[in-house]
């Protein structure tokens, strides 16, 4: 149950991300936004955990992990997704994140050796369904309008890093508090955002707008802080299997939140997160007795 808690309040601030980004996009380049996620998220958890930081013996023990982790999978992901972004559209993204479950599923069985049986498959085809229902806006005939290029080639790739991550975390962050283990990986990704920042400049810091500091707040420490250290807890507490598909609440999340910046909300949005929810439901149930005996 806890683990439910931390993986859903996780996904809630992940697609709340997806609206805070448009304000911080408006001023600054992307590397720069990153730049400024990390920052923000990794002073956050050092505020958090500040009585209980890692020790620098146990942060060389535990460096191999980290870095995989950090640089690979959360800085690998981050990076080419953004830069898969600036050559397709946001339609094409979101199917092919909304694959992440699948990967994972798949990478966890392969480096964790984890059983998959048939609920879980099944439960993750109608998470799949019903993120292509909301991102077709109800209408299936818009799929004929879809059409795939070297950006989604990106964002295939940024998903691989990021089931990855699922895994290296259930794998590393076993000898290390949830809090240090995050914070350490939110610098791997601070560092590998300030080593880019040259490439496209960085704008005065004064020249920003309260909107834009509000929001680089609420992407730093509630998007990524809180978001990251909640999903790797019940990344540790389930299981990489068994999280991967909570993924997909973040489109739910992301379109629920239009109401707050007065956007509309139409009934595909509803109806496409029913069948989220249903097939998370179906997948949870995978390690009951009845799915154990169809497997």
């Amino acid at each position: 149950m806890k683990s439910t808690f931390y993986l859903i309040t996780a996904t809630i601030f992940l697609g709340l991300n997806f609206h805070l980004a448009k304000v911080i996009l408006k001023e600054v380049n992307f590397i720069e936004a990153g730049f400024w996620r990390f920052l923000f998220g990794s002073v956050t958890l050092i505020v958090l955990g500040l009585k209980n930081l890692s020790s620098f013996k146990l942060i060389q023990k535990n460096l191999k992990g980290i870095s995989l982790t950090g640089f690979i999978g959360l800085f690998g992901f981050n990076l080419f997704f953004f830069l898969g972004l600036l050559n397709t559209s946001a339609v094409n993204a979101a199917l092919i994140v909304s694959l992440n479950p699948a990967l994972t599923i798949l990478f966890s069985h392969k480096i964790l050796k984890t059983s998959i049986n048939k609920i879980q498959i099944i439960g993750v085809i109608i998470t799949f369904i019903g993120v292509t229902y909301l991102i077709l806006k109800g209408n299936i005939t818009n799929i004929s309008n879809i059409q795939f290029n070297y950006g989604d080639i990106l964002i295939l790739i940024a998903n691989v890093f990021f089931a990855l991550h699922h895994v290296w975390v259930k794998k590393y962050a076993t000898t290390i508090s949830s809090l240090n283990f995050t914070l350490l990986t939110s610098l791997c990704c601070l560092i590998g955002f300030f080593i880019l920042l040259p490439i496209n400049g960085m704008e005065v810091v004064t020249a920003h707008t309260s909107k834009f500091w509000m929001a680089v707040f609420g992407l730093g420490s509630l998007g990524t802080a809180l978001a990251y250290y909640l999903w790797q807890k019940g990344v540790l507490t389930a299981g990489a299997d068994k999280t991967g598909i909570y993924m997909n609440v973040v489109p739910l999340s992301a379109a629920l939140f239009t109401i707050l910046f007065k956007e509309n909300l139409f009934t595909y949005h509803l109806t496409g997160g029913l069948c989220i929810l249903i097939g998370i439901l179906i997948s949870k149930s995978s390690t009951s007795k009845f799915s154990k005996a169809l497997s």
